[in-house]
């Protein structure tokens, strides 16, 4: 027996005699064999001649499709009536009869070939197939729990669900409730207190998952991040190690139910998904129409962030069209379509630029990201506390995913490359079908093979456009960089996925080197890259140390020096692209790595704007041995991390002011800023006093190393004790109101700066032309600034 048949009659047997099919096509003369929504096998027709017929499945996830190819021309004996007539006939006799046409037709197929063509792949390109078996699939069932993907909104979701039944409606509270919750610190208690509601099938349909894995997610990543004390390094083994049963045990079955290994938070959740617009377009979703279905916080920082990753993916929707007509050209060997389709990607990638310029860290602009804000909500929401698990960052976007697949990527070396394979394996099926169906094509092949150099150089502007270092991926670095140089510097000392965790060099840089290394990693065609530095233009203005770590405030002006030169930032703070803050916690330093970072040392434009800041060169005192360059170099190191550490105490009172939470009011101390105003207070107590104290025991041992005769023995008791602290961590006294929180900060802060001048004058006395190192008596003002250091050191850390 021919299989179909074998198929049917299995079907039928199970079904009873109520076997029929749901819908018959003849648009050709082969058979068509489909298994709930999925297609085959598929013929198409010169000229289809469409029957529908429309009955009873014999079994629900089976469905039999018969087409026939044939030219209603060639063969005038079926007539519209002629047609009808079957049509009767199938009703009458069922599936049976429906078998003997088909059979027949497939005798006229092998009789008159001529008349047949196979589908051509060139019409429709292996992800084109995807997203229409997508679109069946969802249709199909319901939902769109296997992956949001459709040509009209790509991989946004074509309905959002913004409310659970009756039964669930506690989750539906609990999501209103979250940034009061957060502001009030009160997350912990009230999910802890929530009645474990049934995730499962049979108390809550397929169509709610999506919504309660939000929902799920982001509380318990609240319930971690924005009110825990944990430190983001701590790792779990199990999520029962820290979420209550009323949370981690539905979140645990409705991830299941979404085919999640373990109950994580992704970025279909928190972005891709938790959204709503007046847009009358998926297209057209931006910024400004949208939005955020759940918050944590309902700060501008959270609504900027995410709002911006949202419209880059509805952006992303033609260039999935663009992909598909790139793949169709490439099929077809149509070059000019191709060339076509190549350039309307290059100007469509331009846009997407566009859209993630939108996150400004420049307080000018009236939509813009206050970092810190930023790093303390957004940023640490998504950091995972699960050994191995991968966390939610940027590189879960579809849209590099797509992008990098169409562009023919092969390597994934790099620990951010790796990341993007482990996010890739835990994409819903369709996504991960789309993916590979786009691969399946490989449009660089063609590129190379062609022999074009028109074709050539259109595919180069596209690739730069999007991988070079003034593309999207270069201006992504450099932004986020900005970031994390702030972040890095008030406490987030990794990223979501763990970058900076090595600590071979500063986090933000060492984040940066990744970010270029998987840059790099993607083979990008852009030559023009790299410029020579240059020599900058000589100045007579000689600056020393001393003068530089000075200046690092709004009453003395915002300096800071690279490769040697001085620069005073101070008219630049609000114009910089970066924001101020970044360039306040930079100040009084040397950021040589941190310019060369994001190419401002090797850019001809943003050099020639750096020099028109520039206000002489870096100064270095000339030394008779080796040794007493030893102790100057010492105290450069202390005198430059002293100033950092007031940069950074500082932004404790842009914190104190500034709203964590969309609810926060002017000059009232919330339970949430008191929790990270102490653990700022920690961090100076256990991080920067200990590392203050080692670079003053490193400058007093260069002094021992040059001279035995001075007593280094007061002040080496000091410090002894300073930089291995033996009281317990963590205990420093909380705010308990603004106006405490006020006094104390202020006290910290003057001590910070006293360290800072009085180490800026024992530079200025290595720094004095008259200094002799090999003379005793000119250590005696030395070592009283030194003593002094230490006695504010120990105020400091409490002790």
């Amino acid at each position: 027996m021919h299989r179909s048949e074998t198929s049917i009659e299995s079907a039928k047997a199970k079904s009873g005699s109520n076997t029929s099919i749901q819908w018959v096509a003849f648009e050709g003369l082969s058979l068509l064999f489909s298994v709930g929504p999925f297609t085959i096998r598929e013929y198409r027709l010169r000229t289809p001649i469409p029957l529908y017929y429309d009955c009873n499945l014999p079994h629900k996830n089976l469905r039999k499709v018969f087409t026939m190819n044939i030219s209603s021309s060639d063969l005038g004996m079926f007539s519209k009536n002629a047609w009808r007539l079957c049509n009767d006939m199938l009703a009458s006799y069922g599936i049976y009869w429906a078998l003997g046409i088909t059979f027949v037709f497939i005798f006229l197929r092998s009789a008159t070939p001529k008349y047949f063509k196979p589908y051509s792949p060139s019409i429709s390109p292996p992800c084109e197939k995807i997203i229409e078996q997508a679109e069946r699939t969802n249709r199909y069932y319901g939902h769109e729990n296997s992956g949001f993907l459709s040509k009209e909104a790509g991989f946004s979701p074509l309905q959002r669900i913004k409310a659970f039944p009756l039964s669930h409606a506690v989750w539906d509270q609990l999501a209103t409730e979250l940034p009061r919750l957060v502001k009030t610190q009160t997350v912990r208690e009230t999910v802890t207190k929530m009645p474990l509601l049934d995730a499962s099938a049979k108390s809550l349909p397929d169509i709610y998952l999506q919504r309660a894995a939000t929902i799920l997610g982001m509380t318990a990543h609240a319930f971690v991040r924005l009110e825990g004390s944990e430190p983001i390094t701590l790792k779990y083994d199990s999520h029962n190690d820290i979420l209550p049963p009323s949370l981690v045990t539905p979140w645990t079955i409705v991830c299941e139910r979404l085919g999640r290994s373990i109950p994580n938070l992704t970025i279909i959740d928190i972005v891709v998904a938790n959204f709503t617009s007046t847009s009358l377009s998926y297209g057209d979703v931006t910024l400004k129409n949208l939005d955020l279905l759940i918050l944590t916080t309902g700060t501008m920082e959270e609504r900027i962030f995410l709002g911006t990753m949202i419209e880059m993916n509805t952006k992303t929707i033609p260039i999935l069209h663009r992909v598909i007509e790139a793949q169709r050209s490439v099929l077809a060997r149509n070059s000019s379509s191709f060339k076509d389709a190549i350039r309307n990607l290059h100007e469509l990638i331009k846009q997407i630029t566009k859209t993630l310029e939108k996150i400004h860290a420049n307080r000018s602009h009236k939509d813009h990201i206050d970092p810190l804000i930023w790093t303390l909500t957004v940023a640490n929401l998504g950091i995972p506390w699960l050994r191995g698990l991968v966390g939610t960052a940027g590189t879960a976007h579809p849209f590099f995913h797509i992008m990098d697949e169409f562009t023919g990527r092969s390597e994934y070396n790099t620990s951010i490359g790796k990341e993007t394979t482990a996010v890739r394996a835990m994409y819903p099926i369709h996504w991960r079908q789309f993916l590979e169906a786009v691969r399946e094509v490989s449009v660089a092949e063609y590129v190379t093979a062609s022999k074009d150099r028109e074709l050539v150089d259109i595919w180069k502007a596209f690739m730069s456009s999007y991988q070079g270092d003034d593309g999207l991926l270069g201006i992504h670095r450099r932004k986020a960089l900005g970031f994390l140089a702030v972040s890095s510097r008030i406490g987030r000392n990794i990223t979501n996925n763990g970058l900076g965790r090595k600590r071979r060099t500063e986090p933000w840089l060492e984040a940066n080197q990744e970010l270029e290394k998987t840059r790099l990693e993607r083979k990008s065609l852009d030559t023009d890259e790299h410029f020579s530095s240059g020599d900058s233009r000589p100045s007579s203005k000689k600056i020393f140390v001393s003068q530089l770590i000075r200046n690092n405030s709004e009453e003395t002006g915002y300096w800071f020096s690279a490769q040697g030169n001085v620069y005073n930032a101070s008219k630049f703070m609000q114009k910089h692209p970066g924001g101020d803050t970044v360039i306040a916690c930079s100040s009084g330093q040397d950021i040589t790595d941190s310019l060369n970072a994001v190419a401002h040392l090797t850019n001809p434009m943003i050099r020639n704007k750096l020099e028109s800041y520039r206000i002489g060169t870096l100064q270095k005192p000339k030394f008779a041995t080796s040794k007493a360059e030893d102790i100057y170099l010492a105290a450069v190191d202390l005198g430059q991390k002293a100033a950092e550490m007031e940069n950074v105490h500082r932004r404790n009172f842009q914190l104190l002011d500034g709203k964590l939470t969309a609810l926060d009011e002017p000059s009232i101390l919330t339970p949430k800023k008191a929790r990270h105003l102490l653990d700022a207070r920690n961090r100076l107590r256990d991080e920067h006093v200990p590392v203050l104290a080692m670079l003053l025991d490193a400058l007093l041992n260069a002094i021992a190393n040059l001279t035995m005769e001075v007593d280094l023995s007061v002040i080496r008791a000091q410090t002894a004790g300073l930089v291995s602290p033996k009281r317990k961590i963590g205990t420093a006294v909380r705010f308990s109101s603004y106006e405490m929180a006020v006094d104390l900060l202020l006290k910290e802060s003057d001590r910070l700066t006293d360290i800072k001048n009085l180490v800026a004058i024992v530079l200025a006395t290595f720094e004095d032309v008259d200094f002799v190192y090999s003379e005793q008596s000119q250590f005696g003002s030395v070592m009283s600034n030194l003593s002094s250091v230490s006695s504010q050191l120990i105020l400091l850390a409490g002790e």
